[in-house]
């Protein structure tokens, strides 16, 4: 993708604006999708509460797994919104202007892995030796398996149907990648810092998005970015001291900029988006 494009205004089929080329797209859609997801989420997470028999106003890595299974109830009701209103199949949501690719999600997981499991230790030598609970094998299996579908989940909510919604009605790339990053912030209630951090995973898994052409590449980066803090909850992985607010700040950013630039390295020198 020419990155000249990001800011001149595109009439063109692309991800962005994918929605507004269709015969059956309205402004408003989005709209009545949103709701159908909404109510449809509710529903459905409720019931497998209801079912398990589940304290919702849990702490800990209990109310992180809580939250995981209210945003991945969000899959099946974006995807009936989708396909009763603009008619199409899951595989064209998901990459409308190609087939969605497991090779580039593959390799990005693995490349956004590898930067994680490198960097990860860092804050930990530098604060102090961590403390880590029992855990039960049920636990750690969800916090391997329940980020996978969750960060799937985000990404076809914010990356998918919200930053589809700005591209259709503004037909501007950047303007669709900047105003979805910002409502995925405001969707993470953090203090300032940390709200700005969320804003720049927003903006730079909106920017792969639009670049490859789909949600595979922000998926796995997501997946990993979930695994990474289930499984520090999930082990009870405590500092000695409080770890520095700036220090973390900078390094969730490295680990979020090091794949992007190795992606974008990678797709130069051989086309890593058309494997």
């Amino acid at each position: 993708m020419n990155l000249s494009k990001l800011f001149e205004k595109n009439e063109e089929k692309e991800f962005t604006t994918f929605p507004s080329t269709l015969e059956t797209y309205a402004w408003y859609k989005p709209f009545l999708i949103i709701i159908i997801a909404a109510i449809l989420s509710l529903v459905i997470s409720s019931v497998i509460f209801k079912i398990a028999g589940v304290n919702v106003k849990a702490g800990g890595i209990e109310r992180i797994i809580y939250s995981s299974i209210t945003m991945i109830a969000l899959i099946p009701g974006i995807y009936i919104g989708f396909k009763l209103l603009y008619k199409i199949p899951f595989s064209t949501q998901i990459a409308p202007i190609r087939k969605w690719n497991w090779g580039i999600y593959i390799k990005s997981f693995i490349i956004t892995l590898i930067v994680y499991g490198v960097f990860q230790v860092v804050p930990l030598l530098v604060s102090g030796k961590p403390n880590i609970t029992n855990t039960s094998i049920a636990v750690l299996i969800l916090c391997l398996i329940l980020p996978l579908v969750q960060g799937f989940a985000e990404e076809y909510l914010c990356r998918g149907l919200l930053m589809q919604t700005f591209g259709s009605w503004f037909k501007i790339p950047i303007v669709a990648i900047f105003l979805q990053a910002i409502i995925f912030s405001l969707l993470h209630p953090y203090e300032i810092l940390a709200a700005i951090g969320v804003f720049c995973v927003g903006f730079v898994y909106g920017f792969i998005t639009w670049y490859g052409q789909g949600l595979e590449s922000a998926s796995a980066m997501h997946a990993v970015n979930n695994m990474f803090a289930f499984l520090a909850l999930g082990l009870g992985l405590q500092q000695t001291e409080s770890p520095n607010e700036v220090f973390s700040f900078v390094m969730n950013l490295v680990l979020l900029v090091i794949p992007i630039i190795i992606i974008f390295v990678l797709d130069k020198k051989f086309n890593f988006f058309d494997s």
